[in-house]
C-alpha cells in the first residue's frame, strides 16, 4: 500500500469583506499596502481550484498544505480556506504559515486552530497541538508549526525548545514502527536559503534533530520558489523539498506556480512536479 498526496503551500487565499478599517491599525496595516501595492495581484486562487480538480485524475490520496493559507489571518480569510477545503474531493492535512499568525492578537485566539482544526487530525504528545501525527500505510505525516507574530516587515519562524523535543520522539516511535518520515513544516530548514528577515530562528536545532533521528523528507514552503536541498541524517541525507506558491502568477523561472504529487510507501518516496505554464498544469520532464 502507499500513501499519494498532493503538496502545495503558500496559496493566500484572499477574502477581507466586512472587516473593519481599525483592524489595520496595526502590522496588517503594512500588510494590506503590500496586497493593494503587489501581492493582491500576484495571486491567483483559481490556480488553487485548477489543481484539486487535476488531483483525482493523478490518483491522488490526500491534499498537503504546508503553510500561508491565508494572508492577513483574518477571520473571513480562514472562513473562505475553510470553505474551500471543506469543498475539496479528497481529504486534507495543513499546518500554519507565518501569514496565519499574523498578529499577536490572531496567536492568541487561536484563529488558526479554530478555524482549521479538523485538517489536523492526529496523534500529539501531551494535547500540544504541534507536533502531529498522521498515520497512514508505512507512512507518517508529522505536522509541525514554525508560525509566530512577528514584527513588521520580519517574517522569521521558530519551532521551539519543546516542540522539538516531542518532535524529537515521534521521529523515533515512527521509524521503530518501520514507517517513512515526512516532516511538514513552512520555513525553510538549510542555511543560506531563506531571504533576509525569513529565517527559522532554531534551524539549526532543527536540523540536529534530523541529524539524530533522520526523517526520509522534508516538505516547506515560504520562500515561493521551488527549492531541492538536503540536510545531514544518521544513515545519509535527508532530502528538502520547497515549493512555490501554488497560486503565483509569476512566469520567473522556479517561481511559478507548481504543485508536487509523491508515492510514498515504507521503502519508497517517488516525486511528480507540475507547474504552470500559463494555461495548465504540467509535468516537469524527469
Amino acid at each position: 500500500m502507499s500513501l499519494r498526496f498532493l503538496h502545495t503551500s503558500d496559496i493566500h487565499l484572499l477574502d477581507l469583506s466586512g472587516v473593519s478599517l481599525w483592524r489595520y491599525f496595526n502590522k496588517r496595516l503594512t500588510g494590506r499596502v503590500n496586497l493593494a501595492l503587489k501581492r493582491g495581484r500576484s495571486h491567483d486562487g483559481g490556480l488553487f481550484d485548477a489543481m484539486v480538480t487535476m488531483a483525482p485524475g493523478l490518483g491522488v490520496d490526500r491534499l498537503v498544505l504546508t503553510g500561508d493559507l491565508t494572508n492577513l489571518a483574518l477571520e473571513p480569510e480562514f472562513d473562505l480556506v475553510q470553505q474551500t477545503l471543506r469543498a475539496a474531493p479528497l481529504p486534507t492535512t495543513v499546518i500554519p504559515g507565518n501569514h496565519d499568525t499574523y498578529t499577536r492578537g490572531s496567536v492568541r485566539s487561536g484563529r488558526f486552530e479554530s478555524f482549521l482544526s479538523e485538517f489536523m487530525e492526529g496523534e500529539r504528545l501531551h494535547r500540544e497541538a504541534y507536533p502531529f501525527v498522521q498515520r497512514f500505510d508505512g507512512v507518517a505525516l508529522i505536522g509541525v508549526s514554525t508560525a509566530i507574530a512577528s514584527l513588521p516587515l520580519y517574517a522569521v519562524g521558530r519551532v521551539g525548545e519543546e516542540q522539538l523535543e516531542r518532535l524529537a520522539t515521534l521521529l523515533k516511535v515512527t521509524a521503530e514502527e518501520g514507517r517513512s518520515r515526512v516532516v511538514l513544516i513552512h520555513h525553510p530548514v538549510v542555511d543560506g536559503v531563506a531571504g533576509d528577515r525569513h529565517d527559522l530562528l532554531d534551524r539549526s536545532a532543527f536540523a540536529s534533530i534530523i541529524a539524530k533521528h533522520g526523517a526520509e523528507l522534508v516538505l516547506h514552503g515560504h520562500e515561493h520558489r521551488t527549492i531541492e536541498t538536503v540536510l545531514p541524517g544518521p544513515t545519509g541525507p535527508v532530502p528538502i523539498h520547497g515549493v512555490s506558491s501554488g497560486t503565483s502568477l509569476s512566469t520567473k523561472p522556479g517561481r511559478q506556480a507548481c504543485f508536487s504529487v509523491y508515492e510514498a510507501t515504507a521503502d519508497h518516496i517517488r516525486r511528480e512536479l507540475y507547474i504552470w505554464n500559463g494555461s495548465e498544469f504540467q509535468a516537469r520532464p524527469d
